[in-house]
């Protein structure tokens, strides 16, 4: 089959591939109807993903069994997740400098760079073995979920409902606009907000990790990516690898279209099975066809080991770091390991959260109110990208269980909503400095109207008080029944009070609260 027909087909798989990450991303992940197995597809063939947490949770995860079929193929293929399947890799083929324009970049890195992935695979595997996943925000296709779920998807909803706003300004245009909202634009984005408060710095590191195509192309596959690491060492003992004929006229032509830059001149323009993604560049560039992936039966060697792979010290050294690690991570103070306010999913208590999260943020993705907030350091450098309920800027919905749905490793367990509703997930207290009722005897009951639970959580009580002019007045004041409360957060995102609430929810303790006899909040006892 002719290299360039291959290479052509390739370009096809690329797209269709990410579209359907695109479809998964937008579709899949729909509240109203979601479809776990078509939002959880790219993370049921991850391996890095599979392998991080059957180590970290202890237990293998019957969904990521499909990881597999990826190893599998890369022993046979060498590493065509990268080349030909990976979504991330798509977007850095796409967006990237023009071939002609490669000579005008600075010169890429040293080759010893390769292997900083294979350091950081070691790293994460070390230390997902010790209970610690706060690297797996390094998998690709976790950053792409996260990037679009916190950034790249509410920035675009904003700037078209803005432009949508604009344009209903025009009375001759409300017609077309509302038949272009109902069947495009709210199908689409739904009721995303953009009130993510980690947009602005995923979204540069995102772009940086592009940006960086303009030093060496696809420099995030070259030399960071840790699942391209894991695919790269099964891809030394593949079936199917390049090879170069007699025919060379060492015309270097191959070398100008590598994307990983594996083509060594010096070496017959022989190239790395590790580095090689079988995207059939240099095989369609070749004037003379010498270049050509061909099957190493029946007898196949592993690939020569490269300068750049990682010697036996530094193999130890990372072993060591990983440890130390894990170790550090935990060695924190509970008010900075575990604060009042990191509010996790429904259920999320029932398991190992933090060793089978692998920070993908779908949950934060569905979450219908964008509640679900991706933390940075709110609970440590051990949460890090980590889930948790922010509930002034959205609540957990009493009738939604979607997040559970979507979880890929069952780090939010797959609850039913008759069970999601009566497991709490967090507290509310009343602040009694910030409280309407409490703190300027104006009459609010909001809060009680708005919780959601059947026989309200949240009671009042009617209470005398003298007004500022002495006159004696009835007001009621709220306070919280905490065996009722389930923490859903409703009360808060709907407290009339500007900025702080006038009440909180804090993760759910069985005592009754952190705050002891603090009369600045109130509890069930008024």
């Amino acid at each position: 089959m002719p290299a360039k027909f291959i290479r052509n087909i390739r370009r096809v798989v690329q797209i269709l591939t990410l579209l359907f990450f695109l479809y998964s991303f937008v579709f899949a992940a729909d509240y109203l109807e979601p479809k776990p197995e078509v939002a959880q597809v790219f993370y049921w063939f991850d391996p890095l993903v599979a392998l991080t947490a059957t180590l970290a949770g202890r237990a293998v995860l019957a969904g990521l069994a499909l990881s597999g079929i990826t190893l599998v193929a890369t022993l046979l293929f060498g590493r065509i997740w990268c080349g030909w399947l990976c979504p991330m890799g798509t977007v850095l083929d796409i967006i990237r400098p023009k071939r002609g324009s490669q000579g005008n970049t600075p010169s890429p890195p040293a080759e010893k760079w390769r292997g900083i992935k294979y350091l950081l695979l070691i790293f994460m595997l070390a230390a997902a073995l010790l209970g610690n996943q706060s690297l797996l925000f390094l998998d690709p296709i976790t950053i792409l979920t996260r990037t679009m779920s916190n950034a790249i998807f509410p920035a675009m909803s904003a700037a078209v409902y803005a432009v949508e706003g604009f344009l209903y300004g025009f009375d001759f245009l409300w017609g077309p606009l509302d038949a272009i909202h109902q069947t495009v634009i709210y199908p689409l984005f739904r009721d995303v907000q953009p009130v993510f408060s980690l947009a602005v710095p995923l979204f540069f590191a995102f772009a940086g990790m592009i940006a960086l195509n303009w030093w060496a192309e696809r420099f995030w596959c070259r030399y960071l990516c840790p699942l391209g690491g894991l695919l790269g060492l099964l891809s030394r003992f593949s079936f199917f690898r390049r090879m170069v004929s007699e025919e060379c006229t060492s015309c270097a032509l191959c070398t100008r279209s590598c994307p990983t830059g594996t083509i060594d001149p010096a070496r017959n323009y022989a190239s790395d099975p590790a580095e090689c993604t079988v995207c059939y560049n240099c095989a369609s560039s070749c004037p003379h066809g010498s270049a050509t992936f061909k099957w190493r039966l029946p007898r196949r060697n592993p690939a020569p080991r490269q300068s750049y792979d990682p010697s036996r010290r530094e193999v130890l050294s990372m072993l060591g770091l990983s440890v130390v690690w894990a170790a550090l991570s935990r060695v924190e103070p509970i008010n900075k390991h575990s604060p009042a306010n990191l509010i996790r999913p429904p259920g999320a208590d029932l398991v190992d959260f933090e060793e089978l999260c692998i920070r993908c943020n779908e949950c934060v993705r569905i979450c219908p109110t964008q509640g679900l907030q991706a933390s940075f350091l709110d609970g440590g450098w051990q949460n890090i990208f980590t889930p948790h309920l922010n509930p002034r800027l959205g609540y957990c919905s009493y009738n939604c269980a979607a997040c559970s749905q979507v979880c890929p490793t069952g780090a939010i367990p797959n609850l039913s909503l008759e069970d999601k509703r009566h497991i709490p997930i967090g507290l509310a207290r009343v602040d009694r400095t910030r409280c309407l009722p409490w703190a300027y005897n104006i009459d609010c009951i909001v809060c009680e109207e708005a919780c959601p639970v059947a026989n309200k959580a949240i009671k009042v009580e009617t209470v005398e008080v003298i007004n500022g002019h002495g006159d004696v007045v009835s007001i009621k004041r709220p306070y919280v029944v905490k065996e009722m409360c389930i923490g859903c957060g409703t009360c808060e995102y709907q407290c009339p009070m500007g900025g702080d609430a006038g009440i909180h929810v804090f993760t759910y303790t069985e005592a009754g609260g952190y705050f002891g006899d603090d009369p600045t909040f109130g509890g069930a006892d008024g």
